[in-house]
């Protein structure tokens, strides 16, 4: 019996020690031709570990380390600015245990809720990287988070988790050298017209501004909640969730009578989300529905931030036929503010788009090549954003892809702010 329990516990550990990492290695050089033709070069090592010394434990470690080169356009000094960085990140660090009625997760992880392509309304716990997510997708946009998630299985067809955020995590526009980079688009609240703007014109005072990230308390954590249950072929979800805005918004700090200049504070004001949806099949069809209502949200005045509520709602359809893939999906969005903010010729109490996007997927030549491309289209705003990635498989450890982003107009849509960060870029990328 002691023979027996010894080889039941050696066994497994065994089993995990012989694992070994998997990862990638990638070199990509990349070009923004309107942007004074900025060119960069991107070196990137992913490892990724993971470990199952028993059928009810899971334990996933990965993590990248990411070098950059690059000459980046300034367009507040029209010079010029070399810039070298590099990082050393955690992706996942977690260990996940099951039970045929309940799951724990525990760790640095990623969780994505909704449904719908690329644009998920209710993905709200993670913070993203717009870098990634127009290079790449949005999951390669998701950044990790400490949290503990906890689901319970009341049957195969019903569960419910719950989700608890205890650190904040900003987004960034992009993880190296983010001030200088092609697609930070975050206010220059130090501008003279927007110091003007804020205190009345002729005094102007030179602006300093201070990040402030919500402290690590107890009182600044962030959790929800969402069910999950299926009927036949009809899958469908509620959540709620109360958090954090990722991206900072800008307001006048504490000023004195006296003072030489005007503080200005980037902050991070809280939001609350509730949302719902929906999958199903229609014979080779896939539905797909997602609506996230911001009861309280936030949006970005003249050097102060105004409170009010949006409300983002899509439908989405897919098929999937050989070696191709292809959907489409429609997504619309209001916001309505507390107090009205500046529009051009007056304010503004409300404001609404509706976004269109594509996407398609091939694979040709017994999959040796691929070719995946992605669009958005937003009539009222007249903006949109095109991307193509064409992968090229040399060998089965070798691939080499290549890649445009194209944005189109310029307005005060997510898209519209990207105006002239149109990029390509090749990438060799090694397997092992």
């Amino acid at each position: 019996m002691t023979a027996a329990i010894a080889a039941s516990l050696i066994l497994p550990c065994a089993h995990a020690a012989a694992q070994t990492p998997s990862g990638d290695v990638s070199v990509q050089p990349d070009l923004f031709p309107a942007r004074d033709n900025t060119a960069e070069i991107r070196v990137r090592l992913f490892v990724e570990q993971v470990l199952d010394p028993t059928p009810r434990l899971l334990f996933t470690f990965s993590g990248f380390a990411e070098g950059l080169v690059a000459s980046r356009a300034m367009p507040s000094t029209s010079d010029d600015r070399s810039v070298q960085d590099a990082i050393l990140r955690v992706v996942d660090v977690n260990v996940n245990f099951k039970t045929r009625h309940v799951e724990l997760l525990a760790g640095f992880a990623r969780v994505s809720w909704g449904r719908l392509d690329e644009l998920q309304p209710t993905d709200v716990i993670n913070p993203l990287d717009p870098s990634r997510f127009f290079f790449e997708s949005r999951s390669e946009a998701r950044l990790p988070v400490a949290l503990v998630r906890l689901r319970a299985h009341f049957s195969d067809n019903a569960s419910i988790e719950g989700v608890y955020v205890p650190f904040f995590r900003r987004g960034v526009f992009d993880q190296l050298d983010e001030p200088t980079s092609p697609f930070n688009i975050e206010p220059d609240f130090s501008s003279d017209l927007v110091a003007c703007l804020a205190i009345g014109c002729p005094v102007v005072l030179p602006v300093v501004t201070t990040r402030r990230e919500p402290p690590a308390t107890i009182g600044n954590g962030q959790g929800g909640v969402r069910f999950n249950a299926t009927k036949g072929t009809f899958d469908w979800s509620v959540s709620a969730y109360r958090g954090f805005e990722t991206f900072g918004l800008g307001q006048i700090g504490a000023v004195t009578p006296a003072a030489a200049l005007l503080p200005v504070d980037i902050v991070y004001p809280r939001f609350t989300m509730i949302g719902g949806d929906f999958e199903t099949v229609r014979g080779e069809w896939g539905l797909r529905g997602e609506v996230a209502a911001f009861v309280d949200d936030n949006f970005q005045g003249s050097l102060r931030v105004v409170q009010g509520s949006s409300i983002d709602a899509g439908v989405g359809v897919d098929r999937k036929a050989g070696a191709y893939r292809v959907s489409g999906t429609a997504i619309f969005h209001r916001e309505a503010y507390d107090d009205p903010l500046a529009a051009s010729g007056g304010t503004s109490s409300s404001e609404s788009n509706l976004s269109l996007i594509v996407a398609a997927d091939r694979t040709l030549s017994r999959e040796r090549y691929r070719i995946r491309t992605f669009g958005v289209y937003t009539p009222d705003e007249s903006t949109a954003f095109l991307r193509a990635i064409m992968i090229w498989s040399l060998r089965d450890n070798l691939a080499l892809e290549g890649s445009g982003g194209w944005f189109i107009g310029k307005g005060q849509d997510l898209i519209g702010r990207f105006s002239d960060r149109d990029f390509l870029y090749a990438r060799l990328k090694y397997y092992f």
